[in-house]
């Protein structure tokens, strides 16, 4: 077997390049200039800190004055002035009014009431014959009555067509829209119900449309069947105002071609 060598000694033999076993050689001043450091803060903070005790502020004495009046002319004086003049006046209190009870008395027995006693009137049952039977069905009996013949052919449908209604936008509300509106001549097709069609009107006095002018883009130019539709239309008179404007649209809804057209 070989020599044992020690740990030390292989920590002696080790390179330099793995790593130093060699502790750090250090100064006394650095061992020492924390504890310096710390020392002068403290003797700094206690210099600096001064305590300065107030004395004590002496405590008013306890003391009261009192005033003993006696049962006569002066001494009610005396303390009704000071009743009147004090922090807390005094005030009319109910319950050290003499003639409290004697109220009291006379307010129960004025509202004193006793109600008649309740006695129900007893009523008779009813007969057992006025029970109505009715008649069980017989074998071979129809029950239910027989159905009623149609002697005609089924009804026509009603016929619809499309009109133009008009719905408020601003200066006139649902309620002042006329009832009855001119019929339509020209025709709806599916080009024109897709369409956004609002205008603005200017109204005389006696509600008939003196001018009117389309808000959306793309329709200017000679007058559309809408236009000359709503040049028909009868709004509601207003004598007070010569001239207004308002601003409509215009929706489509199926309507029956039998008779007017009214909302």
């Amino acid at each position: 077997m070989g020599k044992r060598v020690s740990k030390k000694n292989l920590r002696h033999a080790a390179p330099n390049w793995v790593f130093s076993w060699q502790p750090l050689q250090e100064s006394p001043f650095q061992k020492s200039w924390p504890l310096l450091l710390v020392a002068t803060g403290f003797a700094f903070f206690l210099t600096s800190l001064h305590i300065r005790v107030a004395p004590p502020t002496p405590w008013a004495a306890l003391k009261a004055s009192v005033i003993h009046v006696t049962d006569d002319a002066e001494g009610r004086a005396l303390t009704l002035r000071a009743r009147e003049g004090g922090p807390f006046p005094s005030r009319f209190e109910p319950s050290q009014w003499d003639g409290r009870s004697a109220l009291e008395e006379i307010v129960t027995e004025t509202t004193r009431w006793t109600p008649s006693p309740y006695v129900p009137s007893l009523k008779n049952l009813p007969d057992a014959d006025r029970i109505i039977r009715l008649p069980l069905a017989a074998c071979g009996l129809s029950v239910l009555p027989a159905p009623l013949r149609r002697t005609g052919g089924p009804p026509s449908p009603v016929k619809l067509t499309r009109t133009p209604v008009l719905a408020p936008l601003s200066g006139i509300s649902a309620a002042a829209l006329p009832r009855e509106f001119p019929p339509f001549d020209g025709a709806i097709d599916s080009s024109m119900t897709s369409e956004n069609w609002r205008f603005l009107l200017n109204l005389d006095a006696a509600g008939n449309v003196r001018d009117c002018v389309f808000l959306t883009a793309g329709h200017e130019g000679s007058p559309s069947p809408l236009e000359m539709w709503l040049r028909r239309v009868p709004f509601l008179p207003a004598p007070e105002k010569a001239s207004r404007w308002i601003a409509v649209g215009i929706d489509f809804t199926n309507q029956p071609t039998d008779g007017p057209f009214t909302l």
